[in-house]
């Protein structure tokens, strides 16, 4: 699904009536970059509660929480992971279910029987792509848990990506995830491009003279700098 589509809150939505279907313990959500993990749980706060989300990623520092009962409260939760819902990062996902140190395992009790969902599996290098996926499968068959893959562009997992046979691969060529992609892109569409040609930064200046609003892409940030001094002397 494109960008802006509501992948969030789609999946937000099946994670929470598919967790009390089948009697989950909790959701846990887990996003490449800590940029997305902010702006994510951001959004569940503001639809289930602050109390009620864990956001745990390597920029969370409980050292700077004035409130100790808090800080306190705060790193046990990180530890263990019994918040309704967890927003993490696939780094610390995967470290904690395949680390050997006591403290990165302390939260898999609660991992177990868990909705899971993860954005991004283009994110993870092939080469550890493998034994992620297979311990996302460990998971479904063994502990009880539901995983779900969300992406905005096809997986990974296509066994063209793969030199020989994989047991993860997947025969997706020519398979379409979304139904009727055309009128989906429709209703989604929200750019007209049209190829203007070569300009020079004086026609660029002009085009954008009208406008209330633009973006412009150069290759450098000495030809951003030369378009933003055009600018403010035509201004």
């Amino acid at each position: 699904m494109p960008t802006g589509g509501g992948k969030t809150l789609a999946s937000l939505g099946f994670a929470l009536d598919h967790a009390r279907r089948h009697g989950h313990s909790r959701i846990i959500a887990a996003i490449p970059f800590t940029s997305i993990v902010d702006q994510t749980a951001a959004i569940f706060k503001h639809v289930l509660g602050e109390d009620n989300v864990l956001e745990h990623h390597s920029s969370i520092d409980d050292e700077k929480q004035a409130n100790r009962d808090w800080r306190d409260k705060l790193k046990l939760a990180m530890e263990d992971w019994a918040a309704p819902l967890v927003v993490t990062t696939n780094v610390q996902l995967f470290e904690s279910l395949f680390s050997s140190r006591p403290s990165r395992c302390r939260k898999l009790h609660n991992i177990a029987a868990a909705s899971s969902f993860s954005t991004r599996r283009k994110t993870i290098p092939l080469a550890l792509l493998a034994p992620c996926v297979r311990m996302l499968a460990e998971l479904v068959r063994f502990y009880g848990c539901t995983i779900v893959l969300c992406t905005a562009t096809q997986p990974a997992l296509d066994q063209r990506n793969f030199l020989k046979a994989s047991p993860i691969a997947l025969p997706l060529t020519g398979r379409e995830l979304a139904p009727d992609p055309a009128r989906l892109a429709r209703e989604l569409k929200r750019v007209t491009l049209r190829f203007a040609g070569a300009m020079a930064n004086a026609d660029l200046v002009a085009a954008l003279a009208n406008e209330a609003q633009g973006l412009v892409i150069v290759n450098s940030r000495r030809h951003a700098l030369e378009l933003y001094t055009d600018m403010k002397r035509r201004a």
